[in-house]
């Protein structure tokens, strides 16, 4: 444990000399704040902060500290020249917030983690180390076979059986799967087929992978299992409503309207006693507020006029809710959460479970998984792929390399370090076929017949395969639109290379990112003659935040309400999970400058991020490119290049051109 939270120390060191360039070291006052109305499961905020150069972008999390009250939030949009800043918040923090402070520092999330793993080193009795050093190949796993039991288990196909059978018979074990070869499902049977043995921790980093999981559980259990609030999820995703049958807010809120500690009866009263309006919802529907930011808000009310024997009534009521949540997860059977607010919820400090299972393994951080396998007594099984994005770390420092950047897989030894970046396509370094350890998932549902074969030879040595649906799919010709064409007359199939290199783009700079505005127009016609010829559902992804921006403002700007309603404009790393019709994959980078993003010898992670980018699209791929300025400032062996060779080659290359470049069909 000292030497992980050694790599806790050095990341921060890392986070907070990042900050400080963005000038986002300290709290920034805010001049004003409001209530703007609801935003999906949250509260939309407005505040005016002082001017400054703040380097404040969407999606960053903030915490709000308002009248004596904090609450976490995400960055929805920032205006810098008005000083206007937008953030969701799942708590209620009042109408108007004057005189806040907003704090974008994330350092306290690993502070909070190398706590939890000094008390583990501290008193290991009260933990299970022998767990995390089985996860992390310390000690010899025992590995076996153990048929499934229930019918919930009966509709996975044969390596999803093959995994489980493995899963239930060893003490620990690594399932690899591919896109689209139904992780989640695998995961959410196992969940059930474990907790038939005692309680199981359900993990992963992303709020959305975790989501993922919770849809699915809530879609197959056993109907008495939710109606006895027998699988509980902790904390939500902000852009989904969570499902009221296991989200952990609900659960309370049905124990509290029931009765429970006599809190509905102490809420009520001070809802009359404040002129507060009680939550929407009637018995069994979801509450407009969770009973703690119920209680919050009158808490803040009570304070706010300076009633204080409501405020003490009102803080014991919030102590009996945590007591309630306590209960609550203490009887349920499956409890699913993401490895933060596993560090820093006190519901769940003292939880303990007899098996865990890991989403997203390859993404999550081994201080965050020794935290996990430290409060879990059996069986440690992770499900993710290797070849997809690693965990996200800023420091560049020995501990944190070591135990950061190192993902489950490599640490428990089924795959060298070498095979972070892919071999020739004939030579790639996996895990054997034989390895008891690491079981495979190689049937996947996702991509077209061509797009598969293009992963599979550059990233999963040929081993992945077609489901039956696909192959069916593919020969009934489903999905057949407008394709683009050139002059001469080339017509695109499933995987497109759109050459840039005549229209000679050029790269500028902007807030240290990049954007190419020939790459975007090219982008934008092919998104406007894609929805002309009857596709909506499609992402464009590219490697750098201000090629993004610019890209949906201009394919907004351009097709106004002609755009597609599915449309997504995105950076890879915020695309992981995500899938498409059509996927555009905008390479940005153009000669003279050479790319560092796009170089594998100099960004370990572009392999992977590629692959993503790639596996994303379910029946169209098209690659922006400008290839005969990669194949100048790139090696000819460089990963990039030798893929773009092999889609000319079995695909088709389209010369970009300013306009007409769809035809329809």
């Amino acid at each position: 444990m000292a030497d992980l939270r050694v790599a806790i120390e050095e990341e921060i060191e890392a986070v907070a000399a990042d900050l400080s360039r963005r000038r986002l070291d300290r709290p920034i006052p805010a001049l004003s704040g409001r209530l703007r109305g609801e935003a999906g499961t949250g509260h939309r905020y407005t505040f005016q902060i002082a001017g400054g150069t703040y380097d404040i972008r969407a999606d960053d999390r903030v915490r709000i500290h308002a009248g004596g009250r904090e609450a976490l939030g995400t960055v929805h949009r920032f205006d810098r020249t008005l000083g206007l800043l937008q953030a969701v918040s799942p708590e209620w923090l009042g109408e108007r917030l004057d005189g806040a402070e907003l704090e974008f520092d994330p350092t306290w999330l690993l502070r909070e983690l190398s706590q939890r793993l000094a008390e583990v080193g501290r008193d290991p009795e009260d933990f299970f180390p022998d767990t995390v050093l089985g996860a992390f190949g310390r000690r010899p796993p025992s590995l076996g076979r153990e048929p499934a039991r229930l019918e919930s288990s009966e509709d996975l196909n044969e390596p999803q059986r093959d995994a489980l059978e493995r899963v239930l018979g060893s003490s620990a074990q690594l399932v690899w799967g591919p896109p689209g070869t139904g992780k989640s499902r695998l995961v959410a049977r196992a969940a059930l087929e474990l907790s038939v043995r005692g309680r199981v921790l359900v993990a992963a980093t992303t709020n959305g992978a975790v989501d993922e999981i919770a849809r699915r559980l809530a879609s197959v259990a056993d109907p008495a299992m939710l109606d006895r609030d027998r699988i509980i999820r902790v904390g939500f995703d902000l852009g989904a409503a969570p499902d009221t049958r296991i989200d952990l807010g609900a659960v309370l809120a049905r124990r509290i309207e029931g009765g429970a500690g006599g809190v509905d009866r102490t809420l009520a009263e001070h809802e009359g006693r404040l002129g507060a309006r009680p939550p929407a919802g009637g018995r069994g529907e979801a509450p407009v507020l969770s009973p703690y930011a119920r209680a919050g808000r009158l808490l803040a009310l009570a304070r706010s006029r300076n009633d204080a024997e409501s405020a003490r009534s009102l803080g014991r009521a919030m102590l009996e809710i945590a007591r309630q949540a306590e209960r609550a997860l203490e009887e349920a059977d499956i409890v699913l959460t993401t490895f933060a607010r596993l560090s820093i919820r006190e519901e769940l400090r003292e939880l303990r479970f007899e098996s865990l299972l890991i989403d997203e393994a390859s993404t999550a951080p081994l201080p965050y998984v020794a935290l996990a396998a430290s409060r879990v007594a059996g069986p440690a099984i992770a499900v993710g792929d290797f070849q997809q994005l690693p965990p996200v770390v800023s420091s560049t420092a020995p501990a944190a390399v070591r135990w950061l950047r190192t993902d489950l897989f490599r640490e428990a030894g089924v795959v060298d370090e070498a095979s972070s970046l892919p071999s020739l396509p004939s030579e790639p370094s996996l895990p054997s076929p034989n390895d008891g350890l690491c079981a495979m998932l190689d049937l996947q549902y996702r991509m077209a017949p061509d797009i598969r074969e293009l992963v599979s030879e550059f990233f999963y040595g040929g081993r992945l395969r077609d489901a039956p649906e696909i192959a069916e799919r593919a020969a009934e010709g489903t999905g057949h639109v407008a394709r683009p064409a050139a002059a001469g007359g080339a017509t695109a199939g499933p995987v497109t290379v759109l050459d840039t290199s005549g229209l000679d783009p050029r790269v500028e700079r902007v807030d240290g990112s990049r954007r190419n505005r020939t790459h975007a127009e090219a982008v934008a016609d092919f998104v406007g003659a894609a929805a002309s010829g009857g596709i909506g559902d499609i992402a464009v992804v590219s490697p750098y935040r201000a090629q993004t921006r610019h890209l949906s403002d201009l394919v907004r700007r351009r097709l106004g309400r002609a755009a597609p309603a599915n449309l997504e404009v995105s950076t890879i790393h915020r695309f992981q999970g995500r899938e498409k019709r059509l996927v555009i994959i905008d390479t940005v980078d153009a000669p003279p400058g050479r790319s560092w993003f796009l170089d594998e010898r100099r960004n370990r992670d572009f392999p992977r991020l590629l692959n993503v980018a790639l596996s994303r699209a379910r029946e169209r791929l098209v690659i922006v490119a400008t290839v005969a300025g990669l194949r100048r400032t790139l090696p000819r062996e460089a990963l990039l290049n030798r893929l773009i060779a092999h889609v000319e080659q079995s695909g088709t290359r389209i010369d970009a051109a300013p306009a007409d470049l769809w035809h329809g069909r």
